[in-house]
Formats: C-alpha cells, sequence, structure tokens
C-alpha cells in the first residue's frame, strides 16, 4: 500500500512540473455549424411590372384614336378600342351613298390595297421585362357599333401575312405581335342587310385584348439588387480583422445559403446567386450557383456556395449579388396581386483548431 501512494506521488508532481513549465497552448478541435441571417424581401408583381408603361406603349402602339383599358389584374389584360371609321367616315368612304339610298346585300369596298391603312405598330412597343415575351392569344373582333343588319369584312397583314376578319368574329392575332412590324388594314368592306339601321353614330371598330399569358422566348431578368448590394463585407470583415477572420474562413469545409420563400406570382421562376467584390463593384470570377422557384408557397432551396469559399477569402469586402429569372420556355399568366417572398441565410461547417493559451498557478 505504501508503495501506490509513492507511486501515485511521483505523478502528481510530474504532472504539476510539466504544466508549469513545458506546456504553454493546447488546440481545441471543433466544428461548429454556423448560421447567419442573410437578407428578407419582398418582391410584388407590381414592382416589377410597370402598369402605366404598358398602357403608354399600347397607346403609342395603337395611336391616337385608340383607347387602351386595364380589365384584369389576374391575368393581366388589357383592352383597346382601336376606331377605325366614324359614321361620317364611312359614308365618305361609299359616296355617293347616304345610310337611305345604300345598296343592300352587296359588298362595298371602303378601303382597297391601294389605300390601306396603318393600324399599329408593334415595333415602337417597349413593354419592359414583358418585351421578350410570345403572347399565346391575342384576341381580335371587328365590331360594327349602333347599327343592326351591318356586316364588315376586313384584311390584316403584319410582316407580309394576311389574315382575314369578320365583324363579329373573334381572331387570333397573337403572330402578328410577334412579328413586332406595322399591322396594316390591307382592305376592308361593308355590307347592308336588307331591313338594316346604321346613322352617324355608327362607328366601325377593331377591339383586341392583351391577356398575358405567354411563351417566354428567352430568359427574363425580373429582379436584381446588383444596385443594392450592401457596401460592407458579409462576414463584418474590415482591413484590420480580415487576416484573423481569413484564418476562421480557412476552416470552413461547405457553404450553404437557404432561402424560405412564398412564390404567389403564378410563374415558375429561378435565382441566381454569385459572389461580390464590393470595392471594384463587380463578380466575382466563380460561376453563379442557380436554385428553381416553385410557384408555391412555403418552401425552401438550398445553394451550395462551397466553390465560392476561395472568392470569400480572397475578397474583402465581399457579398452576394441575388438574380431573379423567369425562365425560357415557361407558360404562364401575371397575377399582379402576387409576390415573392424571400428569407435567405448562411450555413457554414467549420472545422476550427482553437488555441487555448495556458497559464501556470
Amino acid at each position: 500500500m505504501k508503495r501506490f501512494y509513492y507511486v501515485f506521488f511521483l505523478l502528481v508532481v510530474s504532472m504539476f512540473l510539466f504544466t508549469s513549465c513545458a506546456l504553454e497552448e493546447i488546440e481545441l478541435k471543433t466544428d461548429p455549424t454556423i448560421q447567419a441571417p442573410i437578407a428578407t424581401e419582398s418582391i410584388t408583381m407590381s414592382d416589377l411590372v410597370d402598369t402605366e408603361d404598358i398602357v403608354s406603349s399600347l397607346e403609342d402602339s395603337f395611336g391616337s384614336d385608340a383607347t387602351v383599358t386595364h380589365k384584369s389584374t389576374n391575368p393581366l389584360t388589357y383592352g383597346v378600342d382601336l376606331e377605325i371609321f366614324n359614321g361620317q367616315e364611312i359614308l365618305d368612304e361609299i359616296a355617293p351613298f347616304d345610310f337611305s339610298s345604300v345598296p343592300t346585300d352587296t359588298p362595298i369596298d371602303i378601303v382597297t390595297p391601294a389605300s390601306s391603312i396603318t393600324l399599329a405598330s408593334f415595333s415602337n412597343s417597349d413593354l419592359g421585362i414583358l418585351e421578350d415575351i410570345e403572347l399565346d392569344s391575342l384576341p381580335a373582333t371587328l365590331v360594327v357599333t349602333n347599327a343592326t343588319g351591318v356586316t364588315v369584312d376586313a384584311t390584316l397583314t403584319s410582316g407580309g401575312s394576311p389574315k382575314k376578319l369578320t365583324s363579329g368574329v373573334k381572331t387570333d392575332l397573337a403572330d402578328f405581335f410577334s412579328v413586332e412590324t406595322d399591322l396594316v388594314l390591307e382592305s376592308m368592306s361593308i355590307t347592308f342587310d336588307t331591313g338594316f339601321s346604321a346613322d352617324a353614330s355608327t362607328t366601325i371598330i377593331l377591339q383586341v385584348d392583351f391577356p398575358f399569358e405567354f411563351t417566354i422566348t428567352k430568359d427574363i431578368e425580373l429582379y436584381t439588387n446588383k444596385n443594392e448590394v450592401p457596401q460592407e463585407d458579409i462576414f463584418g470583415r474590415s482591413g484590420e480583422d480580415s487576416a484573423d477572420l481569413s484564418d476562421i474562413l480557412d476552416g470552413i469545409e461547405s457553404l450553404k445559403l437557404h432561402m424560405n420563400y412564398d412564390n404567389t406570382t403564378g410563374l415558375p421562376l429561378k435565382m441566381e446567386v454569385q459572389g461580390w467584390d464590393v470595392e471594384k463593384n463587380q463578380a466575382t470570377s466563380s460561376a453563379p450557383v442557380t436554385g428553381e422557384i416553385l410557384a408555391e408557397e412555403d418552401k425552401t432551396v438550398e445553394f451550395d456556395l462551397t466553390d465560392l469559399i476561395e472568392d470569400m477569402k480572397n475578397t474583402v469586402p465581399f457579398n452576394l449579388v441575388f438574380t431573379v429569372i423567369l425562365p425560357q420556355s415557361e407558360t404562364g399568366t401575371l397575377n399582379m396581386d402576387g409576390s415573392l417572398d424571400l428569407s435567405l441565410w448562411l450555413d457554414l461547417d467549420t472545422d476550427l483548431t482553437i488555441p487555448i493559451t495556458l497559464r501556470a498557478q
């Protein structure tokens, strides 16, 4: 028993001497997960689509004889009523007849190819982010107001393709809008049936509906924070402490960006995340990372930003730029009452070696 106490005493003394004289620092290995909130954003469709610009563009395209009305927010739809002829103008074209003496059941030409009329110029349209879309439909109808027993037949062209219209019959002009050239009235005839009724208030109107139900011909940038990227480093680094924080960044094994979102725009979207050199006001060399944003609520998408770690270590101040895109070949409708609500945070998995200094008492 005495021998045991003797050995124990020697071990205690040895440990004390070792701690006091030799060991000044130990290293603690740890692999914490660090979560850092980045941003919250609410992007409404009314922020993305300027409805006043759409009205102005349609008014410019169809001219001063057109009336543009906002018909619906979901789907976004505009109506255009373009007056082609009023009662007196009709009489001028069918002279020497008046409404009491015109021949009945016989078409009377009021527009011929030699006197064709440009009704609209889609090449002048500027619909902002909606410029690069193909409308799925563009219903148009010739309407004769304040008259009965009157039929109008017409031929429209745009880009050399003719399309025939008859009053009261809806015709799709979507392919004309996609051509983005002048919409021309090549010919028009009017027929008065027996027992017709018409007077000076009679007008011939082309009514066109613009429902923004469409196919996207190329990726369309809906939103970016490129001009609003915070000027500070995403990790709070400055010139004085960047070296210390770089040691910590050296221990990052993976970097994930998580995004909770509610997408009520009615459109499937995607988002690109890219590194941003704040000082140079430009993207870093790493490729952007892309994630899908479904047209659903209460969803989460994850972006693997591990390839951006080197950019983060070598760029101070460093931040992130986010770009929301309407992808090519998706079909959809614009719900102007909808929005895209985002909440983003970073998730860092680290492998750190933390030095701890020991002092003998």
